[in-house]
């Protein structure tokens, strides 16, 4: 969990859906992240030194009240409760069948990526919770559309050159799984047809009603189920 925080942010950024509320644009690709942020317990988790440190964590989160018990707490990647997985929560509601795929081609590609290199105790940045917020935050504003911070280089780079970077990352993983093809090609047809938020704001701007977005994005929803 620890090695996979770094990630975050292209995930957001890939998936973000959500740039209208209120029948206004709210000048963020993912806007529903903001509004999600908004509890306790929600955005980036601590960079943890022990899994005794997470587990104390959790626990001191429940004792204080600040959350009923530890299946409601909802950082953007966590250690569920009653499955022996890590669950990753940083991406945005997909519309398209085929983001779906990517995301989740990546995503588990990206934790088999962060077992092995665990194994084989390979260094990681231990990125800051200040500054993996604030990359996050650069993605829910931005999307795809500007800089995304790259954790590593601790540097603004194209939305693209991180995407870019992400997949080559995790490739060896996704060509073990037979999922290489698939997932990259989704991923660059993504990268050039824009994600959601900017699918979203093109409907808009063709015609400046909110009906035409909302059919838009219930076909690309119907398409491929």
């Amino acid at each position: 969990m620890n090695r996979a925080r770094a990630w975050l942010p292209p995930l957001l950024a890939l998936s973000a859906n959500s740039p209208f509320w209120l029948g206004a644009d709210t000048g963020y690709a993912s806007y529903r992240t903001q509004l999600w942020g908004r509890t306790p317990t929600a955005g980036p988790p601590e960079h943890f030194e022990s899994l005794e440190g997470h587990d104390a964590t959790v626990r001191a989160l429940v004792n204080t009240g600040v959350t009923p018990d530890a299946t409601q707490i909802y950082w953007d990647i966590r250690l569920p409760e009653k499955v022996d997985t890590i669950e990753v929560r940083v991406a945005d509601v997909c519309s398209r069948l085929d983001e779906t795929i990517m995301l989740a081609g990546l995503i588990r590609a990206l934790i088999s990526t962060c077992c092995e290199l665990s194994g084989r105790d390979e260094p990681y940045p231990a990125v800051g919770t200040s500054l993996l917020r604030a990359a996050i935050w650069s993605a829910s504003r931005h999307g795809l559309d500007a800089k995304l911070i790259d954790l590593e280089a601790e540097k603004p780079v194209p939305a693209r050159e991180l995407v870019e970077k992400l997949l080559a990352h995790v490739r060896p993983a996704l060509e073990e799984a037979g999922d290489w093809d698939e997932v990259s090609t989704l991923l660059r047809d993504t990268l050039d047809r824009g994600n959601g938020a900017t699918r979203q704001r093109e409907a808009y701007e063709q015609t400046g009603q909110f009906e035409d977005v909302v059919e838009m994005l219930v076909e690309e929803t119907r398409q491929g189920i």
